[in-house]
């Protein structure tokens, strides 16, 4: 690339611009008729395909994606779970499901739970740490936990997650803070 970036500049030394010639505007782009009825469209309203062009989709913002973080849960929800004032009002205990049956009943609690209008919710995957190869591996139930939060269905039902305080669970647990339903859509219901 550079061989050839210098072979140009050599070639183009010596060139001079022809006498009498200035460089003049851009020429106007060409007008493109609408229809019989309509004027002329402008260069600012010409489509993007008349061009070569095509638009570019536009994309929402991505939604940040659910891990459990303390920082993003509930601060008067966190606090009062801690001190124990505050119990979940709906508990799943995963333990003994295969993954299958584990993130089906993950799909069918969260709705319910938000059908429900349940605040928070607790859901015990276990810790699942066993010994494989000599070393020490993680339930596979709770390494794919955060996964089936983060699904789209799943996703629009969850506000925040983080791990559960040791009365609940601790580590093998988590607190589920849910989105509440709109005013519109409880009194739709009544």
């Amino acid at each position: 690339m550079a061989k050839d970036v210098d072979l140009f500049a050599r070639a183009m030394a010596d060139v001079k611009p022809l006498k009498g010639r200035r460089r003049g505007p851009k020429p106007a782009p060409p007008v493109i008729p609408r229809a019989k009825t309509e004027g002329p469209v402008g260069p600012k309203e010409r489509p993007l395909a008349a061009l070569g062009r095509t638009p570019k989709p536009r994309r929402k913002p991505p939604e940040p994606v659910l891990e459990a973080d303390p920082k993003t849960f509930d601060r008067v929800v966190d606090r009062a779970l801690s001190r124990g004032k505050l119990d979940p009002e709906a508990r799943l205990d995963l333990h003994g499901m295969t993954l299958a049956m584990a993130e089906r009943a993950v799909a069918r609690f969260l709705e319910q739970a938000v059908a429900q209008d349940v605040r928070v919710a607790l859901i015990i995957t276990g810790k699942g740490y066993r010994r494989e190869d000599g070393r020490v591996v993680e339930g596979r139930i709770r390494g794919e936990f955060m996964g089936w939060l983060n699904r789209a269905d799943n996703r629009s039902r969850v506000r925040a997650v983080r791990a559960a305080h040791p009365r609940h669970g601790g580590t093998g647990a988590f607190y589920v803070l849910l989105r509440r339903r709109s005013a519109a859509s409880k009194r739709s219901l009544r």
